[in-house]
């Protein structure tokens, strides 16, 4: 029995060593590891590219082996920050408060924001993120924050800025859907400059086609236009559900259309990056063939890297940085994947697993990670984040908000917009930010199945139609598209969802409507 015992607190030491998450450490490989895992490189980018699961699975698992206890720790030491212990969320008034000291602490970076979509002169607008993706996302956080903003004039001013840059953004999409580079040599830009001269020396003759007009055009499989298509391609799907604008829902469309036959990466976090975007087209068109790619850039691209505590293998992606930009990109995804689906069940406990690392860590080591991850993490369903550790969530972005308002720490544009959009789900029903003067009757209400949904339009309006969950989740978007004056019907389809609560909202240029629907079994 002793001898038992002895055998069963090794294997404990064992297991705790395995899956938990060292604090204070960077992954260091010896000449030896690094050699076998080059070696392997090469097979697995070939079995990327061709779609070989099997081959993918194979030597994914071999990778891992030849990681050994390395696997899962991140390429430099990461710094640790002490949070203050107040977890309770800092109130609308207050957050609405902190984003307008936020904005004009840098009012000129909104102001012109529009200059960093065209790619003109990054650094003076954008220094620690010189890309289009930057400013898309800085636009979305805009719109997010004016939506709850009480001052009209900031409102307008907010909404402003944000249209403009995504509109000059909108024009720098390329023909097939993505979005092109500048070239920030011209800037002597000391971070990208050389990244982009070495760039151009790989390519060779060929740098004549790939970079034109001070434009990086084609970034070679790379995987960098996947970073920039699918940040772009989430602000403007957001940007649609708050201006109702069509043609920004046509621009997220098209990135879906060039990220879907997209050969996979090595790189796992681009691979997400291509799963966000092509769920976002899936939302907008309920064309199933974005999901069931953007699923399948998960299986075969994300998942195979992740080790046994939830990290992924490799020292780059292991970085809390891209570890949590991982969980920000599948989350929107997982909880779409039908039953029927075989890969269900493993990428939901993936998900559930990169969650639990990032909270174990931030417990553990006292690391401060941001909390955009965990807002994502938020609103997600227990059966893949149980309670206990939703409460959890809670708790940590309680400790952020507050550390963010004293003094400014993990807090920009972005950010500030999704924790007022999810302070606005939080509080309950989404807030009617215009005038309705929309005549709107629902029926049956509480319903079984179908709801019926009439409207009047008193002038020539374009109507889009939204339904969402109770955790604000766009569940389905169907475009009306230009109705003139008259009363108009439409049915809603319930039967596919589970019992509960959700929100249709009824939005034209001027006007948005919100309404609860009670779904009973």
């Amino acid at each position: 029995m002793k001898k038992i015992g002895l055998i069963i607190i090794q294997l404990f030491i064992i297991w705790t060593v395995s899956y938990s998450q060292p604090c204070g450490v960077a992954q260091s490989l010896t000449v030896i590891q690094q050699a076998q895992i080059k070696n392997l490189i090469n097979p697995l980018d070939t079995a990327l590219k061709y779609e070989d699961l099997f081959h993918i699975d194979s030597l994914s698992y071999e990778i891992k082996n030849t990681y050994a206890t390395q696997g899962g720790r991140p390429d430099a030491t990461e710094p640790y920050f002490a949070l203050v212990k107040n977890v309770t969320w800092v109130n609308i008034t207050n957050a609405i408060t902190l984003s307008r000291l936020l904005i004009s602490k840098d009012s000129m970076v909104y102001v012109d924001l529009w200059k960093a979509a065209m790619g003109l002169n990054p650094p003076l607008y954008q220094p620690h993120s010189l890309f289009l993706r930057a400013a898309a996302e800085i636009a979305s956080g805009l719109l997010k924050i004016a939506n709850k903003e009480t001052d009209l004039t900031r409102k307008t001013l907010y909404q402003t800025w944000a249209t403009r840059a995504l509109d000059s953004l909108a024009t720098r999409q390329l023909p097939n859907g993505a979005f092109p580079f500048p070239d920030l040599r011209t800037y002597g830009d000391p971070v990208f400059g050389p990244i982009i001269q070495n760039f151009a020396f790989s390519c060779g003759a060929d740098s004549v086609n790939t970079i034109q007009n001070g434009w990086i055009v084609d970034d070679k499989g790379t995987g960098e236009f996947k970073f920039d298509a699918g940040i772009i391609a989430n602000a403007f799907y957001e940007a649609y559900n708050y201006t109702g604008k069509i043609k920004y829902k046509n621009t997220t469309i098209a990135v879906g259309n060039f990220l879907k036959p997209l050969k996979f990466n090595f790189n796992y976090n681009y691979n997400t990056f291509v799963s966000f975007g092509l769920t976002r087209a899936y939302q907008l068109t309920n064309d199933t063939s974005y999901l069931n790619r953007a699923v399948k850039n998960i299986r075969y691209a994300v998942y195979p890297g992740q080790i046994a505590n939830g990290r992924w293998v490799d020292g780059h992606n292991a970085n809390s940085r891209y570890h949590n930009l991982i969980i920000q990109n599948i989350l929107p995804s997982i909880p779409l994947i039908t039953a029927t689906d075989p890969h269900k069940g493993k990428l939901e406990t993936m998900a559930y697993l990169a969650v639990k690392n990032l909270m174990d860590y931030t417990y553990s080591c006292n690391s401060a990670t941001g909390y955009r991850w965990l807002m994502k993490a938020y609103n997600i369903n227990n059966s893949i984040i149980p309670t206990t550790l939703h409460d959890s969530i809670t708790d940590i972005i309680g400790r952020h908000i507050n550390q963010s308002a004293i003094n400014g720490k993990y807090i920009d544009v972005p950010t500030m917009g999704e924790y007022l959009e999810l302070l606005g789900l939080v509080n309950g029903l989404p807030e009617i930010t215009f005038p309705t003067g929309l005549k709107v009757n629902i029926y049956p209400n509480p319903s079984t199945g179908f709801a019926n949904l009439t409207y009047d339009c008193a002038e020539n309006e374009n109507i889009i139609l939204s339904l969402f969950d109770i955790n604000g989740k766009l569940l389905k978007a169907i475009d009306q598209g230009l109705k003139t004056k008259g009363t108009y019907n439409n049915q809603i389809d319930l039967t596919q969802y589970q019992q509960g609560v959700y929100f249709l909202t009824l939005k034209t240029d001027k006007r948005k409507y919100t309404q609860k629907i009670i779904k009973l079994e």
